[in-house]
């Protein structure tokens, strides 16, 4: 795409249009119209804001010049990224001028998921999306958000208690609530904790991949460079156990890629090593027996089931035990099989063994600023997404006579197995909230579009904590495009328009007049207060892009709560006999869960490990795709016991045999000219399993048998793996009797 045809600044009058210059729709982009600002034409301002591209947080600032948003960088006072942007971020321009934004509240008009709709006038649209709610019993209501945490989610589960209805639910990563439950079992926090890496010598992560899109990605990639390199004398190490090969093992000093389903075996038999070294002081040993009064399996016996030497079980024991600030994080994938909160619980459960929690390199329990207490009513809670799930089918509770979703795509995100696309068909009145026409948007009827994050006022509390304060506030940077609003902000217009006793538990104006009023009200409470107004110090706050907390972290977690669930297998759905290979599904750091797929820039940037562009693809090892005479990028049939999808093989010698592995957020039916129709959603794979002890999906116990359909061709950066010796990797590899220098390093151990 060339650049001066990007962002051209156009003297037409009106408020949107198109590029007129451009040769091919592919080049299609909104452009603003000229405004007043205080800079002189062409000079750049830099604006803060905060990037809501996933749920970190990263403060940003961002060049505008003559009102355009140029060039997007991070914010270095802020405590998330600390001058960081990953990809997406830097993308965000590309959402804010993307041709295919709905910039006008639309009215359905022809059958659902056609994509048939009408412009409708604001004023009118909130009038029907009353006159809807107003229409159907409060107990057959339901809500879908994205944001769960701060005062976004203290508003939605407020809106649902006022209607009387059932409380929202909130779309995540599913493997969420598998962590967050078992960091409350292990470790006494309310939520997912906060791990001290930059401060470690020594992080042993189980499953959970902390440098690809894993809860603070940009912070944490910070942090694992800072462990590296901030220190003269110390370079901390990482070892990275997980089935495949991640950015994060890839960059890990030490691989242990083990069978998928068995990270809770490993993390156990490492516990009984480091109990039996005598080195483990008495309390931490006695807490320890809260969570896992039964003897450990030995090392031995988690070799085998794990598929990886002793020895190396023993030497990273004792690397841990011998370290002066240990760490140990579980998630991601290992939270992801039918047994996932045992695995989490029993990786989290070795901090406490090695005595970390609250300790410099450690493990840190999550801070907030506590401003949702006014908001959320009396005990409130949330709707396990797959409870909705089952309301929508008309297996469980009241049936759905009005779904009201905001800023989310469950109908993309959620599992294939849980049959939400078909179940919309039986609900009356479905509502969205959206900036494009995902799979949801194009079964509503009515849609109310929403502006970017630079378009309008916000205040984010990111629900992964980075161990401080990090509030942030943000004004907008340009003149929005539409007549989008935050989220926030219409929810808040809804309110206000429904009859008491709704509309006086809503009081603020907008959302910048609720954030305002709360910091006022909590004035003495918000960090560096000391004399200030109110509002000086939300101005002051304005100017640097939040409230932050300028300590180290010292919230120190309480400990076990409780007994951890029983050890138990991994269970698979789907017969091995019939589905020979394990999927594992994996955010690319590209295009997310989805949320990028409609960038060019994202599309075209090489995935980081398999260097495909504009395509989703399955990674598949050597071994296994010579055994199905299987060619780098020839088109093949993937089934499961839920669906059947296609795409192209790519084969990599860093994949495990038996494994196989694919990239969310791909296969829209919509969602603009740049994500429409390409690749396919692996999630319709998944089925209904869920994770032992949660409602969370098991997504990563799906086996699925492969067929090769064709020849075919990916278009990618790099070489192709076909023929000789395999690669030889900078890390163990599975099976470990394949490379030569995994062998070598495993003989002298």
């Amino acid at each position: 795409m060339r650049r001066r045809d990007f962002l051209k600044a156009s003297s037409v009058t009106a408020g949107v249009t198109l590029l007129d210059g451009c040769t091919s729709p592919e080049e299609q982009f909104i452009v603003q119209r000229v405004r007043q600002t205080p800079e002189l034409p062409g000079q750049s301002a830099w604006r803060l804001g905060v990037c809501r591209q996933c749920s970190a947080g990263c403060g940003i600032q961002v060049r505008v010049v003559d009102g355009n948003a140029k060039k997007i960088e991070g914010n270095e006072a802020h405590p998330v990224n600390r001058g960081g942007v990953c990809a997406m971020g830097h993308s965000l321009l590309q959402e804010l001028y993307n041709p295919d934004r709905l910039l006008q509240a639309q009215r359905r008009v022809g059958d659902r998921a056609t994509g048939t709709f009408e412009a409708l006038a604001w004023d009118d649209a909130i009038a029907q999306v009353v006159a809807a709610i107003g229409a159907v019993p409060a107990s057959r209501i339901a809500i879908v958000a994205s944001d769960r945490s701060g005062l976004n989610g203290a508003l939605w589960r407020r809106f649902a208690a006022a209607l009387g209805a059932p409380a929202p639910a909130f779309l995540e990563a599913p493997e969420l609530e598998v962590e967050r439950r078992a960091a409350q079992i292990a470790l006494g926090t309310t939520d997912v904790p906060y791990y001290d890496i930059s401060r470690s010598d020594a992080v042993l992560s189980i499953g959970a991949p902390i440098l690809d899109r894993w809860r603070s990605p940009v912070h944490y990639t910070r942090a694992f460079a800072d462990m590296r390199r901030a220190r003269p004398t110390i370079r901390g190490r990482l070892i990275q156990a997980e089935a495949r090969m991640s950015l994060t093992a890839a960059n890990a000093d030490e691989w242990l890629p083990i069978r998928p389903g068995t990270e809770g075996m490993l993390a156990r038999a490492i516990a009984g090593i480091l109990l039996s070294s005598g080195g483990v002081a008495p309390d931490a040993a006695r807490r320890y027996r809260v969570l896992f009064p039964a003897d450990a399996p030995t090392a031995a016996e988690a070799a085998a089931a794990c598929d990886v030497p002793e020895a190396r079980i023993v030497r990273i024991a004792e690397e841990l035990a011998s370290a002066s600030n240990p760490v140990v994080i579980g998630g991601g994938s290992a939270a992801a099989h039918t047994n996932g909160l045992y695995n989490v619980t029993a990786a989290l459960g070795l901090n406490v063994l090695l005595g970390n929690l609250g300790q410099e390199g450690g493990v840190f329990a999550p801070v907030s600023l506590g401003l949702t207490r006014a908001i959320e009513p009396t005990n409130a809670s949330s709707t396990p997404m797959a409870d909705l799930a089952a309301r929508l089918r008309g297996e469980a509770g009241e049936p759905v006579d009005l779904l009201l979703v905001a800023d989310a795509d469950p109908v993309h995100a959620l599992p294939g197995g849980w049959g939400v696309r078909d179940a919309l068909a039986g609900v009356g009145m479905v509502i969205a909230l959206g900036s494009f026409r995902d799979d949801t948007v194009l079964h509503a009827d009515i849609v109310l579009p929403l502006a970017t994050e630079l378009e309008r006022f916000d205040a984010h509390e990111p629900p992964a904590s980075v161990g401080v304060a990090a509030f942030s506030i943000v004004e907008p940077v340009v003149e929005p495009l539409g007549e989008g609003r935050h989220p926030a902000d219409v929810l808040l217009a809804v309110a206000r328009a429904l009859p008491e006793p709704v509309a006086s538990r809503f009081p603020w104006a907008d959302y910048e007049a609720l954030v305002r009023a709360r910091i006022n009200e909590d004035l003495a409470r918000m960090p560096g207060s000391a004399g200030a107004t109110a509002t000086a110090y939300v101005s002051a706050a304005v100017e640097r892009g939040g409230v932050f907390g300028d300590a180290a972290p010292a919230a120190a977690p309480s400990g076990p709560s409780g007994p951890a669930p029983q050890p138990a297998n991994a269970l698979s759905d789907g017969e091995p006999t019939e589905y020979a290979f394990s999927l594992l599904p994996f955010e690319s750091v590209k295009t997310g869960e989805g949320r990028g797929a409609n960038r060019p820039w994202l599309q075209e940037h090489p995935d980081a490990l398999s260097t495909v562009m504009w395509n989703c693809w399955l990674e598949i090892s050597p071994v296994d795709a010579r055994e199905l005479g299987i060619e780098d990028g020839d088109r093949l049939r993937i089934e499961s016991p839920t669906g059947a999808v296609e795409a192209h093989a790519v084969i990599d010698p860093a994949v495990r045999p038996g494994v196989v592995s694919m990239p969310l957020g791909h296969g829209y039916m919509d969602n603009g000219r740049y994500a429409q129709g390409r690749g396919v959603n692996v999630l319709a794979l998944i089925g209904s399993t869920p994770v032992d002890g949660t409602s969370a999906p098991a997504w990563a116990s799906t086996r699925v048998c492969i067929t090769r359909l064709a020849e075919g061709e990916l278009v990618r950066f790099g070489r192709r793996y076909e023929g000789g010796e395999p690669e030889v990797l900078p890390v163990g590899w599975a099976p470990h009797d394949t490379s030569r220098e995994a062998r070598t390093r495993e003989a002298s151990v």
